[in-house]
This record gives C-alpha cells, structure tokens and sequence, in this order.
C-alpha cells in the first residue's frame, strides 16, 4: 500500500511542478511589482511545522493521546523540516517568587529544552518561540487571563516592564533561539485574545461591549508588547529577532486597519508607551519599526485553490508596510494550512493546491523567509465545543485513528517540494498502522 502511494505521489510531484510553472507566469499580471529584499533573506529554513505535544508537568495544551514530544520530533525530521513554532505560555514557564520577582518553573523549563534537544536532533535548525497570551504584574488580579491594562496607567507601565523582563529570561535560557513571536492574533475580534480588564468569561456579548479594545487601541497595545519584548530579547541575545504578532486575518479590511495603525503609532512619535515625570520620558520615543519587530507575520488561510485576490490581499497588508517606509521588510508567515473535514477528496484537493500556493505567494512576496503549517496532526479530541473543520488541519492523521500517524495526501506533497523527487518518503509512514 505504501508502495503505491508513493509512486502515485512520485507522479502527482511532476505534474504540480509543470502546473505551478504555469501559474507562476500567469498571474504576476494585475498584481503590485514584485518587491525585492533590501534586508538579507535566507529560505534555507522555509519549511517549518508546529504541534503542541504533550509535555507534561503544568504545562497546558490539549493534544491527542500519543503526540507525545519523540513524535513530534520524529516526523518534523521524517518531512524535512527546517523550522519549528514552539508554543511557549509564558505562564507555563514563569511565576512570581514572595518578593514578586518573575522566575522560573524549572520543572517545565527543562521539558521544553529537552523539546528543543528532540527537535534539533531531528533536522530542526530554526526553532520560533511563540507566547500567546501576558502575565499581570505581581499583586494584582485580573479579570480574564486575556486582558491588559490601561494603556496610560501606571499598571500598564508595569505589564510591559514585565514583558521585556520575560523575553529577557527567555533569550537568556534558550540562547540557540534566534526568533520570538511575542503574541498570536492580537487583533482577533471580540476579545479572544486580547480585552480591557473587566472582561469575563461566561460574560454575554453586550456585557463584555465596553471591554473590547478598538482595532486602533489593539494596534497600540501590539506595538506597545513588541518593543518591550525587542528590548528584553536584544538585551539577552542581540542576534536574536522579533516577529510580529501574527495577524488573523478573517475580515481582512479590519487586518489592514489594524497593521496600519501599527505604523501609524510607530510613526507618530507617542511610542514606546512609558514612565512621564515633570513632562520627560523615561524611555525615548522611538519612530524605527526595526527597534519593534524584525518580521511582519499573517496567517493567509485559504480553502480551496489560490487565486489572483488572494495573492492581492497578501501583497495590499505588504503594501502597507512600503506606504510606511519600510520596503523590504522580512516576512514570517507563522500559521498555514487547511482543514479536510475527514473528507478525502478534501485531502486529495489539498494536495493538489498546497504547493502550488506556496510557490505563488513566495514569488510575489520574496520576503517571506519562513512557512509554518498548522498543524502537524489532527486533533480528535477537541470535542463537540471545537468544529470538525478545527479538528483536521493535520497534515497526518492523530495516533488515536484507525490508521495511526498516516501522512495525508498533503505531507506527501509537501515532502516531496521541499526535499526534491528523488527524495525517500518511508520515513513518514513510520508510525502508520
């Protein structure tokens, strides 16, 4: 059965190559000119994948029994992979000591740098830490553990003083890591995840209305947490980078928007937020985006095959960065994929149009450095709260299925892009039932 599917596969590659040739021509027409890098790119790590195994200790994520952190590197080694989206809470590796002082859970530091060691071992060179969600200062409680401060508070002033002094433990800790996301969808609407304190949990829709940020008001906060977290990480590592909070991008003028903003508050002189007495700042106001982030990042799912308005969109959230100064800026796509809903001409259709999106997106955008596919396998156990769409975005199926860890249609495609036709898939069916 192996055997076939991976001559099948050997003759689906040279067909998608002759396709993508083929479209890659076709639509450059209509679209902005190809912007060329003015910083050094380097696509040596362009494959990158992402799992939340099960590690252990206090550490949360909810993945399928038997993705298990040796699996996880197992097959990122077994597809090739160059780069790994290591979700690190900062919470998960940081409390309060009984002074207040921010340290270490050293139990679940050294998981996740025994996660590392795995991955490494395996192929892995380029490993992203990314932290979703922010602690709250020492003494204080909070409503939702999305919420922030006040932007302008003294309180807020001290949630980002924390973060910079986070990113700075971190890059010390993990001193092989050369690139921090410091967020996920910030601009995700209804206070998923980010919201004012006074947000609930539980809350209704109306009774949360005064606690959601403002698309201009998110944008300030982003901008905000990314230069904290640069100084921490600079000040530890200064050959390490920031990658921007990677933009969800379901209404995609509301996206827009808020990048805009983002450069407007960079631009404006007001930022970073921070410390006034008798009308002088403790840190200066800094207009480089550079002292920011050093990656833009936005998740461009798309469900079916790529098309000209897709490539459009991608390029117009670029644009915005070239209308600010800052052509050539280096670009992170930090979560890619799509979903199968157990379909098999879904799967079969995915593996058809995946690679040839890659290739188009990255001509047009040359960037891009890194793709990371969300994610590595499915997620059965989600449960009804979760939609069956959510639940298959693996690129293999979970241990718990019938046929164990099977690559779908897509990881063989994928597999074969980025190691070249020649290349020997057995390793992905190592763990196939």
């Amino acid at each position: 059965m192996k055997k076939n599917i991976y001559n099948r596969w050997l003759c689906f590659v040279a067909c998608v190559l002759l396709t993508v040739i083929f479209l890659s021509c076709s639509e450059n027409e209509g679209n902005f000119p190809i912007i060329t890098p003015t910083y050094e790119v380097d696509r040596s790590n362009m494959f990158g994948v992402q799992e939340q195994p099960q590690l252990g200790g206090t550490i949360g994520g909810r993945p399928d029994n038997g993705v298990t952190p040796q699996l996880v590197a197992d097959m990122s080694g077994a597809l090739g992979a160059k780069s790994f989206r290591m979700t690190v809470y900062l919470s998960w590796v940081f409390e309060h000591d009984d002074d207040g002082n921010l340290v270490f859970k050293e139990d679940n530091l050294q998981r996740f740098k025994n996660f590392e060691a795995q991955l490494r071992e395996k192929g892995i060179r380029n490993i992203m830490l990314c932290n979703p969600a922010y602690m709250y200062p020492f003494g204080y409680a909070r409503s939702h553990w999305k919420a922030v401060p006040k932007p302008g508070t003294e309180l807020y002033i001290k949630f980002l003083r924390q973060i910079e002094d986070s990113y700075k433990k971190l890059a010390e800790a993990f001193p092989d890591v050369t690139q921090f996301e410091v967020g996920n969808e910030l601009n995700a609407p209804n206070g998923i995840n980010l919201c004012k304190e006074g947000f609930k949990g539980g809350a209704t829709a109306e009774e949360n209305a005064p606690f959601i940020f403002s698309t201009n008001e998110q944008a300030l906060v982003t901008a905000d947490i990314c230069y904290y977290a640069n100084r921490g990480v600079k000040a530890a590592n200064p050959d390490a980078k920031v990658v921007s909070p990677g933009l969800y991008m379901v209404d995609t003028q509301e996206t827009k928007s808020y990048l805009n903003d983002i450069y407007e508050h960079i631009l404006s002189g007001k930022l970073p937020s921070t410390s006034v007495e008798n009308g002088n700042r403790e840190l200066p106001a800094d207009t480089d985006p550079s002292h920011y982030f050093e990656y833009l990042n936005w998740h461009p799912y798309i469900h079916e095959g790529h098309t000209l308005s897709w490539l459009a969109m991608n390029e117009s959230l670029y644009q915005i960065a070239v209308d600010h100064g800052d052509a050539g800026r280096k670009i992170i796509i930090s979560e890619f994929g799509y979903f199968d809903s157990y379909l098999e001409r879904r799967e079969e259709l995915i593996a058809d149009v995946c690679v040839p999106a890659i290739l188009a997106l990255t001509e047009r955008l040359q960037t891009i450095e890194s793709v990371y596919f969300f994610r590595m396998f499915n997620w059965t156990s989600a449960g009804n709260d979760v939609a069956v769409a959510e639940q298959t975005y693996g690129i293999f199926d979970s241990p718990v299925q019938p046929l164990g860890v099977r690559p779908k249609p897509v990881a063989v495609s994928l597999f074969f892009h980025f190691n070249g036709v020649e290349a020997d898939p057995t390793p992905l069916y190592e763990y196939m039932k």
